[in-house]
Order: C-alpha cells, then structure tokens, then sequence
C-alpha cells in the first residue's frame, strides 16, 4: 500500500494597490499522472477583466499517460467530423479532453451537426497518421509528440517540418511563449474565452489550459498576452494559443467514465449545450489509487452522497470545495470499515465540485479523486428556438399600444422566422429573413417585431431565459409589459422611434458591431406578474446604433421551473452496526418498532437531520425520511 503525499500552496501576485489580484490554486492529481489547478484574476478597477481559468498538467514520463486528438475520418470528403468535446471524451474512453486546433465547417457555420465534415487548420496528427497538413501559414504554432511521448514545439511551423516518428500533432493560430518570453502584445480590447497548451521547459510536462470569457461577474476573458502570461504562471515554458470562443470546453470523466464540463462554456451559458469543433484532444491515463475502490457519487441539489470501498478496514472522510483547493471537510468517521459513505453539504444548486475521498488504515493515507455537478431543483425547458417566428414592421408607432395582446398586427408584414435581418456578413447565422430594405440603403430607426407562445402550468419559483442576437438595441414587453431594456437608455428614459441604441453588439471583441455574441437575461419574480396560462404575447423594439446601416434580430426563450426532489433512504449494515444515509435536506429521520401500532412513527433521539446516521442492529427498527 502506498501513502499518497500531497503538498499545497497557494500564490497570490500583486502589481500595486490598484492591480487586480490574481491566485494560482494547487496541482490536484485527478488521474495518475493527471493534474488539475483553478486561476482567478479578481478585478480591482474597470479597466480590467475578472478572468477564470483552468490548467491539466498531463506528465509525460507516466508510463499510462497516452496522448489522442481527432481521428481523420475516411471518407467525409474533408479531414474529420464534426463532434463537442464531451462527445469526443465519451467515444473515446478518454479520463481528460479539451479542445483543440481551428477549423472550418463543410456546413459553412463554426457549429454544426454532430458528424459534419471538417476541414482543420495547420498540422494535426493522431496515432501517426496525418489527419491535416501542414498547409497554412497562419496555423502553424505547433506542439508534436513522439510515440513515446517526447514533445517537440515549433513558433511557426512554416515550411512543415519532417514528422517522421510523430505520433501526436496540434497546431495553433499564435505563438504565446517563446524560451519562457511572452511574445504577445497587450490588446484590452480583444477579451475572448481562450484555449492554450503548452510545454514546461524540461518537456515533462504537457499543460491544457481553458480561460472561460464572455461572462461578465464571473469571467470576461483574456487577449493573446494575458492567455499567455496565465501558462506562464502553471508553469509553461513555451505555448500556443488554439481555437477560442464558443469552442473553449474542458472535460473529465467521472467516476462513472462519464464526460463532465469543468469550465464555464460561454457556448453553453448562451445555448445550454457545448459547440460541436473539428478537433479535440484527449489523454488516456490511469486512476489515481487502487486502494479506494468503486468510487460513486449521487448529487443533489445541496448535498451529494460519496460512497466507496476498500478491501482493508479504515476510516472515512471526504474534503470537498468548488475549486481544487477543496476548502471544505465532512466530520471524521473513526470507524474502522469496508463501505464508507459520506454526506456533503452546504452545496449551491447547479455548481461544480471536486473532492477527494480519503480513508486511512496503519497509518497509512490512501485518497481518490472525483469531480460531479451539483442538480438543480430548477428543471429548463425550450419554449421556442431562435427560428421563431415574428411579424414586424418598419411603421412608426408612437403613441400606439402595439406592445398589447389585444394589438391586431394583421398588416404587419411576416410572420417569418428569425434571424431578421438587414445584414452582409455571413458570420450572422442563421439569416433567415432578410428585412427591409435590401442591405446598402439607408434603414429606419427601429423595427417592431410580435410573436406568440403558449405556457401551462405554475411558474411559481420559476423564470423566464431570453438568449438573443440583436444589432444593435432593443426593449422587450411581455403582455403588454416592459420587461427588459438591451444596449437602451435606462428607465424611466421613455423609449420612442427615433430614440438610439447606446452600444453595439460584442463591444471590446473582434467581432464589435455585428450580432455574434448572444446577449442572454433572465426575468423572474414580479416580472413574471402578467405571464398567463395559454397564450402570451412577446413583442420587442430593434434600435439603430448611429450610422446603423444594418439590424438584425431573433430570440430563443427557455423556461425554469422548480422541480421537487425526493431522497432515497438507503441502509448498510456491518460490524454490527446500521449505517443509514440519504441525499437531501430539510428531512427528520423517524423510526418505529411496530408499524401494526397506532401513530407507531417518533422522531430518532437527538431529532437527526443530517446523513448519515449509524444505530444498532440488535433491535428491529423501521425508518423514515420526514419533510
């Protein structure tokens, strides 16, 4: 049996009072030879992003450790086919992946359908075989492995170099680090969600990095400099930064082999599932410790049970936390057992978690691993896609109660499905209604646009999630009811039809100015006051930014609504003794000697609320969970 010995540290960096603070968490082994660290840079002034990012340290000297990207496909008529990062972990068997190199759709869209034939960018090679050449200047940031995993970086990979003996190849858009220099300029202006990979010095260590963006509060993203300086700080010597944006993901398989998100996906907060990218990479690795076995774990919406077994008996304790400094520890259970189940609590709805389960015999530590997301009692549903249907027109309607279910817009124009659109640039998807007047001649102010939808049932607890394109502003009612102003002056500002945008779409990014970046909100409580049973009416006001030579408008409109969660009561028993334990709170466990008795039922001793709960097998006792 071997102890497993884990040093912890913590690094803060700060460049004067005003600088924002920024904190390098722990190595946390998840796999054997498979690291996982957090970073955060915490804002002090405006002028600076709130960034969060995540590193794996894959150790190539591991002998288990094996690197895998994207298979070429045989005859999809380009290079790969098109798949999410989970998907690729999922198919493969794969303990880590991560998105990998840039590329091109057959479909014409940077996300297409699963199995879509890609064309990727720069070199990229799986298992030998070369799936993409080393065709493109522009792509040629180049990080190669040999069969037995010796890495090889090249700044530019131009012209191809030899890939004799190469087994694992990716390729990027830029150089980040050069011989431990950061060659990027600093560009506020470029704030993105960012993938890198990079290489230590002594080429032990291969580093996967994703900083999350596009996500003001928690994280706003990273030009080329910052995503550069953030490898520095694990480590990197030299590093390339691969596609970004929407394609940013980073998964691990669960206990279970199961694939799960460990970044925040700007993808994913927009559209509620992770973009489908040429390429990815993957490593295949061993568990951490074989002396902890059959780890599971069952969430809940604010607790989640961890159960596991060893051969040996030994004691029980999980440390816990949304970060892989943990920060949190269930009480010690000094029973000396075979089945360890332990409860975690305090957990927020829907958030990500690691811990460790840590059981010690003669002296001996032996811990495992995991990672899961907490549920929420909050089940979301899709109303209608961003296909629906609008009528609109270009009519000045001052003084008109247009926005109202009883407003007649028979000669209105459409109804026609979304995105409408005054709009040249094909990055704008999906056009599907090209709006008055043709693109290049002067448009109005503002556009007005109506739809229906039906709802049923409460939504008591529940809210209401609009994610949209819109260049460049717009107001939103429902039922009549001002509900939500986008890039708009504030109320009570009253809104008229010359009244101008205040910005324009994905403002500080590449893409400033043209509907790419989905604008996402939410409206819950008194908000949701006029929503009615069957049919209601959404109708939304699009306003020009000056000059405002184009528009474009659609929406997808999702519903949450509280979902009641029941916990299992489960029961183990040995030495003796009864371990009784569940995932839940707010619950009393009662027993009873005699169910045949009249109000046979009493709250256990001690009125126990919290799992789990170790009673005597020497007397027949029933149980039950009381709410």
């Amino acid at each position: 049996m071997q102890k497993l010995i884990q040093v912890l540290f913590l690094l803060t960096l700060c460049a004067g009072v005003q600088a924002a603070t920024i904190t390098v968490g722990v190595w946390a082994p998840i796999f054997k030879g498979v690291a996982l660290a957090s970073g955060q840079q915490q804002k002090q002034t405006a002028g600076e992003p709130d960034q969060r990012v995540l590193c794996l340290r894959i150790d190539l000297t591991d002998p288990d450790i094996k690197l895998f990207s994207t298979p070429r496909c045989s005859s999809c008529g380009l290079e790969t086919l098109s798949e999410n990062t989970s998907h690729f972990l999922a198919q493969h068997g794969l303990q880590t992946a991560v998105n990998a190199g840039f590329y091109s759709s057959s479909s014409g869209q940077t996300d297409s359908p699963l199995g879509t034939s890609e064309d990727v960018f720069g070199l990229a090679i799986c298992e030998g075989t070369i799936v993409s050449p080393a065709d493109d200047p522009g792509y040629a940031a180049t990080l190669l492995f040999t069969t037995n995993k010796q890495a090889f970086y090249l700044p530019t990979n131009s012209p191809a170099t030899n890939t004799t003996g190469i087994y694992t190849a990716v390729a990027g858009d830029h150089p980040l680090l050069i011989n431990g220099v950061n060659v990027q300029p600093a560009d506020p202006f470029d704030l993105d969600p960012r993938t890198a990979f990079g290489l230590s010095q002594d080429r032990r260590y291969l580093f996967l990095m994703t900083l999350d963006g596009r996500q003001p509060g928690w994280s706003e993203g990273a030009d080329f400099r910052d995503t550069g300086e953030w490898l520095k700080r694990f480590g990197a010597w030299d590093g390339i930064n691969v596609d970004g944006g929407g394609s940013t993901t980073m998964v691990m398989g669960d206990c279970q082999g199961a694939p799960m998100r460990l970044n925040r996906s700007s993808y994913v907060a927009a559209y509620g599932r992770e973009r489908n990218v040429g390429g990815n990479i993957g490593v295949y690795a061993g568990p951490l410790s074989n002396e902890v076995k059959d780890l599971a774990v069952e969430p809940g919406t604010t607790t989640a049970l961890i159960t596991w077994r060893t051969d040996f008996a030994a004691t029980t304790q999980v440390e816990y936390g949304q970060t892989t400094n943990y920060g949190n520890v269930t009480p010690l259970d000094s029973r000396l057992l075979h089945n360890h189940v332990a409860t975690l609590s305090g957990l927020t709805q829907g958030g990500n978690y690691f811990y460790r389960a840590i059981s010690t015999a003669d002296g001996q530590t032996y811990t495992q691993g995991c990672q899961f997301a907490s549920l929420t009692s909050l089940k979301t549903t899709q109303i209608f896609e961003l296909t629906q249907s609008w009528t609109y027109t270009t009519n000045n309607l001052d003084g008109v109660n247009w926005k109202s279910p009883g407003y007649s817009d028979a000669n209105w124009l459409g109804p026609a499905p979304g995105l409408l659109y005054v709009e040249d640039n094909s990055a704008v998807a999906p056009r599907n209604t090209a709006l008055p007047p043709p693109f290049g001649q002067p448009i109005p102010r503002t556009y007005y646009f109506r739809t229906h939808f039906s709802l049923t049932g409460s939504m008591a607890g529940g809210s209401l999630i609009f994610s949209n394109y819109v260049d460049d502003g717009a107001v939103f009612y429902l039922n009549g009811a001002e509900i939500y102003r986008l890039r708009m002056p504030s109320a009570p500002t009253p809104i008229v039809n010359d009244t101008t945008a205040t910005g324009r779409p994905c403002s500080g990014t590449a893409q400033a100015g043209d509907a790419i970046c989905p604008d996402v909100f939410t409206i819950s409580g008194n908000l949701l006051t006029n929503l009615v049973q069957g049919d209601n009416v959404l109708a939304a006001e699009a306003h020009n930014y000056p000059p405002g030579m184009d528009l474009v408008f659609g929406s997808a409109l999702f519903q949450s609504r509280p979902e009641v969660v029941v916990p299992h009561l489960h029961l183990w028993v040995e030495d003796g003794q009864a371990t009784l334990f569940w995932n839940g709170e707010g619950f009393t466990l009662q027993q009873c000697a005699d169910l045949a008795a009249p109000d046979p039922w009493s709250d256990v001793p001690e009125t126990i609320k919290q799992s789990p709960f170790v009673g005597s097998t020497t007397t027949t006792r029933f149980y039950r969970l009381k709410n």
